[in-house]
């Protein structure tokens, strides 16, 4: 039997290999094939593109005029561009240009989106049982608006099953930014609170824009607290909602350092001269983070404000001054931008810190100056500091000494 296996081995390795080399053939043939469909697909895909691409840009250029004049033809003009660009681009160019759009006029947007059909299209869509496709179809009914589209918004920001529709049709009735609309938006948050601190920092700040007095009414009546009350403050701050400087006001002094921070950085954002003393006060504050925002803020609220040479003038030159010796090197870092925003005084605070022996005031002081506007004479006196201390010579002082934001979105 043994005799017999030896004879015949031969012919059944060769037969092994055969069948081997078919199997390479065959799958190096399906590869080749395969990346032949990838690249094709990949060809005809960024072709598409362009050419939608292009259509958009045309029937934005041909629509443009006779939207922004809010012509009583501009449903004509639509059907104009529909035949020459397509369905796809006219409805797009109209639904995008509702975001800058308030009043009659968008209101006109919104009647010739409905007769061209495409809040048809999207209410068809929403009703998919695909989850990505629903998202699509609200986001693009918020961009229609209309009693039709609003409508479909209220009933998926309450009932649809998904967080992605729900938070989408939130949004689309922010954007609709009419009362029963923000009210709905509002009652659909607080009910189905997002996890991730990205969405609900989106939320507020769409909020803020659309109505800053329901977001500070939900602050009042304590409906958002701890870090929800933080991100709300945050966004009015950045709306330039002018309400909510009281309530930062009385914020101050709360037990709570990164509330204590928030209500600091509202103030440099919308504070007056009336209120600097306040800052003042939190530059002594006993977190770091705070201190590093009263420092920010005080930059903010000199540019704003014109600070320089008022009655809080030396007072805030001589606490940003200390700040320069701070432990935190975030506390001196923007206590020496701040400084560069207090005129002459500021400055000549900065220099004495540069000449001076303190390491960590000197890099800081000197950060800020190699960015601040210097006259010829306090170019020239920087140069000598870098200088005296053998510190690449000959270079210039903004090469020299790189700036570096030290927030990092912190402060």
């Amino acid at each position: 039997m043994s005799f017999s296996l030896d004879l015949f081995a031969p012919f059944m390795g060769s037969r092994a290999l055969a069948v081997i080399a078919v199997g390479v053939i065959v799958l190096t043939s399906l590869v080749l094939v395969l990346s032949a469909i990838m690249f094709t697909h990949h060809i005809l895909s960024d072709r598409k593109r362009r050419r939608n691409g292009q259509r958009f840009q045309g029937a934005a250029v041909f629509l443009a005029p006779h939207i922004i004049a809010n012509e009583a033809e501009l449903l004509d003009y639509a059907q104009q561009a529909r035949r020459r660009y397509g369905d796809r681009a006219v409805s797009l160019v109209l639904q995008r240009s509702r975001y800058d759009l308030k009043g009659e006029t968008s209101l006109s947007v919104s009647h010739v989106l409905n007769k061209i059909g495409t809040v048809d299209r999207l209410l068809r869509e929403v009703r998919s049982r695909r989850e990505w496709k629903r998202a699509a179809a609200v986001r693009g009914l918020a961009e229609c608006g209309g009693d039709r589209a609003i409508a479909v918004l209220l009933d998926a920001a309450d009932k649809d099953e998904t967080g992605d529709v729900r938070r989408s049709a939130r949004e689309g009735l922010l954007l609709d930014s009419r009362p029963e609309s923000v009210q709905a938006a509002i009652a659909s948050f607080l009910k189905d609170l997002p996890r991730r601190a990205g969405w609900r920092r989106s939320f507020y700040a769409r909020l803020a824009s659309a109505s800053s007095k329901e977001l500070m009414q939900l602050i009042n009546e304590k409906k958002l607290a701890g870090s929800e009350e933080k991100l709300a403050l945050e966004a009015l701050g950045d709306a330039g909602a002018s309400e909510a400087i009281e309530f930062a006001l009385s914020r101050l002094s709360s037990e709570d350092a990164e509330l204590r921070a928030t209500a600091v950085r509202l103030l440099g954002k919308l504070g007056t001269l009336d209120h600097i003393p306040q800052m003042l006060a939190r530059l002594e504050d006993s977190e770091w983070f705070v201190r590093a925002a009263a420092a920010r803020g005080l930059e903010w609220m000199a540019s704003h404000t014109r600070d320089s040479m008022t009655r809080h003038h030396k007072e805030c030159c001589r606490l940003l001054g200390a700040g320069l010796k701070d432990k935190s090197w975030w506390v001196r870092a923007n206590a020496a931008r701040g400084l560069a925003h207090q005129g002459q005084l500021g400055i000549d605070v900065l220099f004495r810190a540069g000449e001076a022996d303190d390491n960590y005031a000197r890099d800081a002081a000197l950060a800020a100056l190699a960015l601040a506007q210097l006259s010829t004479e306090q170019q020239t006196r920087l140069r000598m500091i870098l200088r005296r201390l053998e510190e690449i010579p000959e270079i210039d002082p903004v090469e020299r000494v790189p700036f570096l934001d030290p927030l990092g979105g912190l402060a």
